[in-house]
């Protein structure tokens, strides 16, 4: 949630509490704009993010923005199929992702079901 304060993460995974004032939160875009651009990411390409809930997706997607890129957000509880799917009709340049996400308290990882779907896709990033 961003407000007057920041931004103001709560996991509903762990109830771990994170706020960052405006400052922070700039850096955080900035950095992450800078990762992108490093990968040849530009106005009008597409970032494809398939990330658990934590504030390095919101980070992503304000990059993106920042840069100019079209960002599409996949829900990371897609199976690879589903995944593959979102990447042919996104056709992204970079794909944003993690090792793993929670649910109910237990990991669920995401690397094998992203190396699935880009071996399934037409157009992977």
């Amino acid at each position: 949630m961003i407000n007057e304060h920041g931004f103001r993460y709560v996991s509903t995974e762990t109830g771990e509490e994170k706020r960052y004032s405006f400052v922070e939160l700039q850096r955080e875009v900035e950095q992450m704009a800078a990762v992108l651009q490093s990968l040849g990411v530009g106005q009008g390409d597409r970032v494809l993010i398939y990330m658990p809930m934590i504030p390095e997706a919101a980070f992503a997607m304000l990059a993106a923005v920042r840069i100019g890129a079209i960002h599409s957000v996949v829900f990371g509880g897609f199976a690879a199929a589903s995944l593959a799917t979102r990447i042919d009709d996104a056709q992204p340049k970079v794909m944003v992702t993690a090792d793993a996400g929670m649910r109910n308290g237990k990991a669920v990882p995401y690397k094998h079901l992203v190396d699935e779907a880009c071996r399934l896709a037409n157009h992977p990033p």
